[in-house]
């Protein structure tokens, strides 16, 4: 749980970033698009949309699987359990929000 704090902590002092409850989630978006999730209800799960052509690299992390829900867009899912520290997390994430960033030019 400790990553699981670290990483949401880095999320919240991104620029122009914005925060609404959705589907069990606190998700976090740029310009109205989402481009992380984090639950506590979940196993402490930490959801993140990738350009679809990213997924396949982050999911040769043992600790990143690709999100039930949305695998078919591109969305991850981290097991904040098993990182062991947050820049695995947060390299996975800040791709994310760029990518949320350039959906919304």
């Amino acid at each position: 749980m400790k990553n699981y704090n670290s990483v949401k902590e880095k999320v919240e002092k991104f620029k122009d970033v914005t925060t609404r409850p959705m589907f069990g989630y606190q998700c976090y978006s740029i310009s109205k698009k989402f481009f992380v999730g984090f639950s506590n209800k979940n196993n402490f799960q930490i959801i993140v949309r990738l350009p679809k052509e990213k997924q396949s690299s982050a999911i040769k992390h043992d600790v990143i699987k690709p999100f039930s829900h949305g695998a078919k867009m591109g969305w991850i899912e981290i097991d904040s359990k098993k990182i062991t520290n947050s820049n695995t997390a947060m390299k996975w994430i800040t791709l994310a929000y760029e990518y949320a960033q350039s959906l919304s030019n």
